[in-house]
């Protein structure tokens, strides 16, 4: 495969998400949960179950049992993004709960048409960038193993990282603060050149305002993308208890730094019905370069 044909593959895979940061492995940074990215994903305090495998691993101690959570995006040159969780309690540890998980997330395309340096055909190719997390939380506090993976054209380059965090929820008031740190580990290297990882530090709060009714808030810093990222979204749930059967609305604002023409910043709408054990989310979110992006998520609890 020729040098401009391997350049190019190397840019998309690090996802339209990324066009102007300074990192690989830049799907980390994808959202894999249609809730929280209705919300303009604050999940810092706010995700829970398997999907907080993914924003803050303690959120994995709302595990009561198997759950299992399916998610599926649809993104540029006929690409998409999938999260595939599994989550589950396993016994005690010093008295307290312990929850374990797995998610797996995959952004790949079909298929490019390579070219030549004279522009002839030199045969199809594949991209995709992938990793698998390994995650636990006992009480208020929980981490995850992740095994990062890029290929490009057969050529590959992987990398490993922790992310970890703590929940705490407030004395006397119906307010859940949350820390975490994503993606803390070796860089990725592709070809000569090796990238830092995404690492993040991020803090935010969830409250209760009323009965059904949800406030969350994060502050992310990028450490070596040198931005701050702002996300403040609500949620309306409203619960049948002699049925099981619910629906939520969402909403929420991000603010991806102070750039004007930042096209992660914007508006984050979505909704979600609950029934028998499941819940079906469905999202609308800005994305750089993309426009809005819309995501869907299956999650079943048995």
């Amino acid at each position: 495969m020729k040098k401009t044909i391997i350049i190019f593959s190397v840019l998309f895979a690090a996802s339209p998400a990324a066009r102007a940061a300074g990192t690989g492995a830049q799907f980390l940074r994808i959202d894999t949960d249609a809730r929280l990215s209705g919300m303009a994903s604050p999940g810092a305090a706010s995700a829970y179950g398997i999907s907080a495998i993914s924003y803050n691993p303690a959120g994995m101690s709302a595990i009561t049992g198997p759950e299992v959570a399916f998610s599926h995006s649809k993104w540029l040159m006929d690409s998409s993004h999938d999260f595939i969780g599994f989550g589950t309690t396993l016994g005690r540890l010093k008295g307290d709960k312990l929850a374990i998980g797995v998610g797996i997330t995959r952004l790949a395309n079909s298929s490019f048409d390579g070219r030549a340096d004279d522009r002839s055909a030199s045969g199809g190719y594949s991209a995709y960038d992938q990793a698998v997390s390994l995650g636990f939380a006992v009480k208020n506090i929980g981490g995850a193993v992740k095994y990062i993976q890029s290929s490009i054209a057969g050529v590959k380059a992987e990398a490993f990282a922790v992310d970890f965090g703590a929940k705490s929820r407030l004395a006397r008031l119906p307010v859940t603060l949350g820390f975490g740190v994503q993606n803390l580990g070796s860089g990725i290297k592709y070809l000569s050149q090796r990238d830092n990882l995404p690492l993040s530090v991020n803090a935010g709060f969830a409250a209760a305002l009323m009965p059904g009714i949800s406030l969350a808030f994060d502050v992310k810093r990028l450490v070596y993308d040198k931005q701050t990222v702002f996300s403040a979204g609500t949620e309306y749930a409203m619960m049948k208890t002699d049925s099981g059967l619910g629906f939520a609305l969402r909403g929420g604002y991000g603010l991806a730094g102070l750039a004007a023409n930042n096209g992660k910043s914007g508006l984050s709408i979505g909704a979600g019905l609950m029934g028998l054990g499941a819940q079906l989310d469905y999202s609308m979110s800005p994305e750089t370069g993309l426009g809005s992006i819309q995501r869907i998520t299956l999650k079943k609890k048995f």
